[in-house]
């Protein structure tokens, strides 16, 4: 079973028990299987770009060739931001304690790139944060299920139906008034009496 994630409030900590949304637990899934001419079931697999690998599902999650062709196992690479600096991996942060921040501004929400949906099992019903979380107060926190490069953020909500956890990345959005408009240059004058109303 999963560690709890557990957060500080008003210097009071909380676990949560969590439980992945999926929407396949929700509605249900179905599975298109690609048979070849004698009903067997097929293999997915892909050619390298230079034609001479096969590759099979499963052997990615195993590591990468360079474009010149060398051989390097995962366990070798190295996460490296856009200035090109070594990045180390960020741990779990479930059972560790983590302290919100908020009550935030709802519209933050907005902005989430939402990755996952948790729903949440206190350890205490009568907890205050629950109670502010049911006025409708939105709590922000960072977040990590596994060890990862970066810290996602996630929010608590609640509703009726019980308290959630929605995990993303913040986003900014390119709004219409950055974008170029294009405005048609006006018809040249000469080109006004092209019709012929002698053809109607």
């Amino acid at each position: 079973m999963a560690k709890p994630l557990v957060v500080t409030h008003d210097g009071t900590d909380l676990a949560f028990a969590l439980t992945k949304i999926e929407r396949s637990k929700i509605y249900g899934t179905r599975r298109r299987i690609a048979i070849d001419p004698h009903d067997r079931p097929c293999t997915r697999a892909a050619l390298s770009s230079d034609g001479s690998t096969l590759i099979a599902s499963g052997m990615t999650g195993q590591g990468h060739f360079t474009p010149d062709g060398r051989w390097v196992a995962r366990g070798e690479m190295v996460g490296i931001d856009a200035a090109g600096t070594v990045v180390e991996s960020k741990p779990s942060t479930l059972g560790v304690a983590q302290t919100l921040e908020g009550p935030i501004d709802p519209r933050e929400i907005l902005r989430l790139d939402l990755e996952s949906v948790y729903l949440l099992a206190p350890d205490a019903a009568d907890a205050p944060l629950l109670a502010s979380l049911k006025t409708g107060a939105v709590y922000r926190v960072p977040f990590n299920y596994t060890a990862s490069l970066e810290v996602e953020s996630a929010y608590l909500i609640a509703n009726d139906e019980g308290v959630f956890l929605l995990v993303g990345r913040s986003v900014e959005v390119p709004w219409a008034e950055h974008a170029a408009v294009f405005v048609p240059e006006a018809a040249a004058e000469e080109d006004a009496d092209d019709l012929d109303f002698d053809q109607l």
